[in-house]
């Protein structure tokens, strides 16, 4: 607790910088579902767009996280572990790296919108946004938390939300394993390239919650010590 008693005095807060890492990732995913409503409507010219608009915003947040690497001091007069920061930044990458692969995944071929996968790929886009979303919400409180000392209400309210980001990710699952049980009962429907690549698409935005979950409990992790 000394350390974080001294907060401020021998090293810059990484707080400010992850959140703009953070919200960066969040711009990624918050195309995922554009990208998907683009192809149920058969606009592929515009599933290519915005398969390169993501490529570009999951670059813009690698430029983020070479700054913070970059700027990171290799110090122990941090309010946190040194290695706690850049566990949460390799999550928060995670997502947005996941986000870029679904929109590279698309353009591998001309995928064919079986109606059986519509709605459940809907409502699972859906789930894993609502999960990186209370990721971001939860860095957003980080500096709040810091100057708290990671402790009191604040942290509890913190310790709250990763709670919440943990159940939203186990519902996304959910959907996740009845999609996956769903493609493969229409296997036989299914050209074989594009069954492989339905599978990886489902893997991947399962992927972005995962990773969002994995940096919440890496929060859980450094607030304990």
């Amino acid at each position: 607790m000394m350390v974080r008693s001294i907060f401020g005095l021998f090293a810059k807060s990484p707080f400010p910088p992850l959140r703009e890492m953070a919200h960066k990732v969040k711009e990624c995913s918050d195309q995922v579902p554009v990208l998907f409503d683009a192809f149920f409507e058969g606009d592929y010219e515009r599933v290519h767009e915005l398969s390169e608009q993501i490529s570009h915003l999951e670059h813009e947040a690698d430029v983020v996280k070479t700054k913070i690497r970059d700027n990171l001091p290799k110090t122990l007069f941090l309010p946190v572990d040194r290695k706690d920061v850049l566990d949460v930044l390799a999550a928060l990458d995670a997502v947005a790296d996941c986000a870029e692969d679904v929109g590279i995944l698309f353009t591998l071929r001309k995928m064919e919108p079986h109606p059986e996968l519509v709605e459940p790929l809907k409502k699972l886009v859906r789930r894993v946004t609502k999960t990186v979303d209370k990721a971001v919400q939860i860095v957003d409180e980080l500096e709040t938390l810091a100057q708290a000392g990671f402790a009191g209400p604040e942290a509890e309210k913190v310790l709250a939300m990763i709670d919440e980001l943990n159940r939203l990710e186990h519902k996304a699952d959910i959907v996740q394993d009845a999609l996956a049980r769903t493609l493969f009962s229409i296997e036989d429907d299914i050209k074989p390239g594009s069954l492989f690549i339905w599978n990886k698409i489902f893997n991947k935005v399962g992927d972005m919650a995962n990773s969002a979950e994995k940096m919440g409990n890496r929060l859980r992790l450094f607030m304990s010590k």
